[in-house]
């Protein structure tokens, strides 16, 4: 059998770190036995089920932003009558100047949903450089843009990556009308753009992530990512204030607690899944740091103090559920059951009996469904700030892993580790066609991942890798005709197909939670249940399933503005509002 969490050695830098805060090994090793086993927690079922924390990548960034002092300036601005602009920002953080450019076009009355697809037919276009962009690399950026066909709009490894965007058909151009006439907006509004991706790591030219100096603030996984959603935040605020004032000389400007409460709209697709299943140690680092970090919290004992910011924390993470869209998907609980079960978990905290969290949380994972569980969790996990913020480099440490051969290993070892890490998977019934009856390709045509059935659709020949099961059986298979002693260099020199199978059973050896232990080729399969693991992941809130393939959702809502950025402040209350515009 596999080894549960608490079987398998931590990292080191989390050992270390675990102990430093328990008080000691016993306790460390205590806490250690609160991590859930990978069996339960690694299956679809469970991932599904994650919300955001302080440990997700977009408040790990909104925080840095704050406590590190960052400076995001708008340097220049050019706004014509039919709405079309370019805008520069500079930035300063933590010793680095980076430049922002953003290309607003006239809106031209056609929705875009944000798919790659679209290529450069965008409402706007942003670049975010590595340094700070002299005047001619920018206004060369900015023709780049208005060359208005992807295939012909090449960058260079001075940029970061592109950010396209779309307005919100519903918001954007009400806010403008509101603010032309002297007002401020009526409707609750969630976000004035939607993020279009961000075109980066060598596409079109740009720079590698492993580009990026190690000392530079974006360097970390993800916060490039992050900063780019942020920035066309900031800019779908500055245009409709700009657009209103080349209207109207005296419009109003939106109120500063109006624009804290937009965030960016974000709708994301099934390609995300094959992704994880790529880089099955990002998956790892992500849930084993979670997981420390939400049985370090149920060790602790239920205080005065602790109990009042429970509170707190339910009755703000109601009004986020409150103010989102309602979920439409039969497969996803309704926002009016995880809000009723968090209602009673509030009225459960003046009346607990229980003298730590880890017996609070196992009433409430009796009692409701796992994203009732899972929400409640993610609570949990930001009780302890300090602990997070601990062991949340191990977020960087973790990623940067690579998948390495050793053709020394003999056969005997290889074996050993299939059986202590992958029972379940050599345990899969696969006789059934279903188990994998689906198969995934990069569509040209769509420029993302497209899912399809066997022998029904066309490109089966074109497959992305997703079937891990498959590949660890055919393994194990191909090594019942080799005697102990044999050595993996002399199994791949058979089997030149098996060296990628090989390396990954190696390099995954020893990291908890290393794999997915669904078959994510089942014609059952729901990839929306991926999408909104990894979203939480990330940071995002309100995530609401547009079909069994799409999730939308709200990134840096309610989040610090530049403004609060230069006081060194962060909201210290917030309210989101309901996000009604539908994206598929």
């Amino acid at each position: 059998m596999s080894k549960t969490a608490s079987e398998t050695d931590l990292p080191p830098f989390l050992q270390e770190r675990l102990t430093e805060a328990a008080g000691g090994k016993e306790q460390a090793e205590r806490v250690q036995g609160m991590m859930r086993p990978a069996d339960e927690l690694m299956r679809v079922e469970s991932l599904k089920c994650f919300k955001a924390s302080r440990l997700s990548f977009a408040d790990m960034f909104s925080r840095r932003m704050v406590e590190r002092n960052w400076r995001i300036i708008l340097a220049r601005s050019e706004v014509h009558a039919d709405g079309s602009g370019k805008f520069v920002y500079n930035v300063e953080a933590e010793g680095r100047r980076m430049t922002y450019i953003a290309r607003a076009y006239p809106w031209d009355g056609i929705e875009k949903v944000g798919r790659r697809a679209d290529g450069a037919l965008r409402d706007m276009f942003g670049a975010l450089f590595v340094g700070e962009a002299s005047e001619e690399r920018i206004e060369r950026e900015f023709a780049t843009f208005d060359v208005k066909s992807e295939g012909d709009m090449r960058t260079t490894a001075e940029v970061i990556g592109w950010t396209p965007a779309n307005r919100s058909s519903r918001h954007f151009d009400t806010v403008v009308d509101s603010l032309a006439a002297g007002k401020q907006p009526e409707a609750d509004l969630a976000y004035l753009m939607r993020n279009g991706g961000f075109q980066s790591s060598g596409r079109n030219g740009s720079v590698s992530f492993h580009g990026i100096p190690r000392d530079h603030p974006l360097s970390h996984p993800f916060y490039a990512d992050m900063f780019a959603i942020y920035l066309v935040r900031i800019f779908s605020i500055d245009l409709v204030n700009a657009i209103a004032r080349r209207r109207n000389p005296d419009a109003a400007q939106l109120d500063r607690s109006i624009a804290r409460n937009l965030g960016i709209g974000n709708s994301s697709g099934q390609g995300m899944c094959v992704a994880l299943q790529r880089w099955p140690h990002w998956v790892a680092t992500w849930v084993v740091v979670r997981e420390l970090a939400l049985a370090f919290t149920k060790n602790r004992a239920i205080t005065a103090n602790a109990r009042s910011r429970m509170h707190a924390a339910i009755v703000h993470t109601i009004d986020i559920y409150k103010a989102s869209d309602p979920q439409v998907e039969d497969y996803v609980t309704p926002n009016e059951e995880i809000i009723a079960n968090l209602e009673a978990i509030d009225r459960w905290l003046d009346d607990a009996d229980a003298s730590s969290w880890n017996e609070f949380a196992k009433k409430v994972a009796a009692t409701f469904d796992g994203e009732t569980r899972e929400q409640f969790n993610s609570l949990l996990i930001d009780l302890e700030p300090e602990f997070c913020d601990a062991i949340a480099p191990w977020l960087r440490s973790g990623s940067i892993r690579r998948r390495d051969f050793d053709p020394r290993m003999s056969v005997a070892v290889l074996r050993g580790i299939l059986r202590r890490n992958y029972t379940w998977a050599l345990e899969y019934d696969r006789t059934l066609v279903s188990t994998h009856q689906c198969f995934w390709y990069h569509s040209e045509d769509n420029g993302e991942q497209r899912r399809g059935e066997r022998v029904i659709d066309p490109h089966e020949e074109f497959e992305s890798f997703i079937d891990h099961i498959g590949l660890v059986q055919r393994l194990a298979s191909v090594l019942t005709a080799y005697g102990d002693d044999a050595r993996m260099g002399d199994v791949v020199l058979d089997h030149p197909d098996l060296h990628y199978a090989i390396s990954r059973v190696q390099y995954l050896d020893g990291i908890p939670y290393a794999e997915i232990r669904d078959s994510v080729a089942h014609k059952d399969f729901i990839p929306a249940d991926l999408i909104r693991f990894y979203h939480a992941c990330l940071g995002m809130r309100g995530a609401t399933p547009l079909s069994i393939r799409y999730v939308r959702g709200t990134f840096f809502q309610a989040e610090p503005l530049p403004q609060d950025l230069s006081e060194k402040t962060a909201p210290q209350t917030t309210q989101v509002s309901t996000q009604k515009e539908v994206q598929v």
